[in-house]
């Protein structure tokens, strides 16, 4: 006979038991509530568009940090649908790769729609058509104006030379009151009702540029000029480059190390990192570059103390830019760039993040980089870009003349990214996306898919020659 107080606990277990299971069940199959995904937008900002695709049309702008709950995918998962407020008809689709996924993506409904691929003849965006817009809408309040950098001076009046009539900081918020010509500038109203200028891509903007009235009359902002003339793209070396590279090498300098000089244009996720995360392909008529990643393998997805947002030639001069994690107490970020990566190699582009310099003082700081670099055995390969925000393409100038009197390599970027549709920009200075993927007969046709092949060449042509 079976004792009485058995059955219940057997009872007990059983239930215990299945308790388990389902709740396992409960954790392994989503469910309509654990099944929400969430988008964060970890790029500066980004465009919402119409329809899934780089060609589609622009419809409304998202910055870094913001959240929104996805409603719809693309089969591949490239594309999501993001719930955002005020857009129309779905008009709120953004490449995944523009932030991170949060919950459970597949459980989210996938919408059959084509992707738009960009064209080469697609109008471009201007300021007639509202592609800037955020919450704020036309007519429904002001246009607010959020520092994004460190920090900078506002001028007198858009461009170089103007007067420095104050300093802002990141996360002050200001009312903008007038736009330059082309929108690259606003007019900020500030403290005791002072005005001052500031680029647009020092900050995120909530409303419309083209909401704001042209208050520019009497601007120093350079005429655009003819660009400098065009040279190769990939670097020659010269003797005094291989001087340079193996005089750094007695110093102690290590040949499996770069160094990244740069502003957001040179830093991770895009720039480079898939080289050393192995997402990348470089198919047959490129496989002789694997040599050189393997080389600098640590280097690729590492930004350290000298590339990060907002910096400029003079900026990494100054101690506040340091980064705290790296250098010590008073460091200049070159210098602590060098002391902890003793690199052979320096990829230096700069310029975007300081359109409001003049000639002389880009040169001059530029100069003092140049000097720095070499003095220490660093050698130096400059590189033009493909914005335009200083007017008349001044900073690319300077910076293929300064190459030929010091006689270091030039990787000419702004020769082949201005060869792409639309110059290879996604708006005044964001690069339009494209995979790392060189396996393909199709021809290469995003900024960032020819910035990193391209910055790969130079330093795999300038590894060789030096050694």
């Amino acid at each position: 006979m079976v004792p009485h107080h058995t059955l219940p606990r057997n009872t007990a277990r059983a239930s215990l038991v299945l308790v388990m299971i389902f709740g396992l069940l409960a954790i392994r199959t989503p469910n309509a509530a654990a099944a929400s995904a969430t988008f964060v937008v970890s790029v500066k900002s980004a465009y919402l568009t119409v329809l899934p695709g780089f060609g589609a049309e622009h419809a409304y702008s998202v910055f870094r940090g913001q959240r929104f709950d996805i409603l719809g995918r693309t089969a591949d998962n490239q594309w999501v649908r993001l719930d955002f407020a005020g857009a129309q008809n779905g008009a709120s689709w953004i490449y995944a790769n523009y932030g991170t996924i949060e919950g459970y993506l597949a459980a989210v409904p996938e919408v059959a729609v084509e992707l738009v691929p960009f064209s080469a003849t697609a109008p471009p965006a201007t300021l007639d058509t509202p592609v800037n817009a955020n919450t704020t809408t036309a007519g429904q309040g002001p246009v607010q104006f959020t520092v994004a950098v460190k920090s900078f001076f506002g001028l007198s009046a858009p461009g170089s030379p103007s007067d420095k009539l104050a300093s802002l900081f990141r996360g002050q918020t200001f009312t903008a009151t007038g736009r330059n010509a082309d929108g690259t500038w606003v007019q900020l109203a500030f403290s005791g009702h002072k005005l001052v200028w500031a680029p647009v891509v020092y900050g995120t903007l909530q409303g419309q540029v083209s909401d704001l009235p042209f208050t520019d009359s009497g601007s120093t902002t350079p005429a655009p000029a003819s660009p400098p003339p065009a040279s190769p793209v990939l670097p020659t070396v010269s003797a005094n480059a291989r001087t340079i590279y193996q005089d750094g090498l007695k110093l102690g300098n290590n040949p499996r190390a770069f160094s990244k000089l740069g502003d957001c244009n040179s830093t991770g996720p895009l720039f480079l990192t898939s080289f050393d995360t192995g997402q990348y392909r470089l198919g047959p008529a490129y496989a002789y570059l694997q040599a050189t990643i393997d080389n600098f393998s640590g280097s690729f997805a590492r930004d350290g103390a000298a590339a990060h947002d907002g910096l400029n030639v003079m900026s990494i001069f100054d101690p506040v830019w340091a980064n705290p994690a790296l250098c010590a107490a008073g460091e200049l970020p070159i210098e602590c760039e060098v002391r902890v990566q003793r690199p052979s190699i320096a990829l230096i582009s700069l310029g975007t993040n300081g359109a409001w310099q003049t000639d002389a003082q880009y040169e001059t700081y530029m100069r003092r980089i140049l000097d720095y670099l070499i003095q220490r055995g660093v050698l130096p390969i400059l590189s033009t870009k493909i914005d335009n925000l200083e007017g008349g393409d001044r900073f690319n100038q300077i910076v293929m003349r300064l190459a030929g009197e010091y006689n270091v390599p030039l990787w000419n970027f702004a020769v082949a990214g201005r060869a792409l549709p639309g110059q290879g920009l996604a708006d005044s200075y964001h690069l339009t996306w494209g995979q790392p993927f060189y396996d393909t007969t199709a021809p290469l046709w995003s900024g960032w898919q020819v910035r990193n092949l391209t910055a790969l060449q130079a330093l795999d042509t300038v590894w060789r020659a030096v050694r």
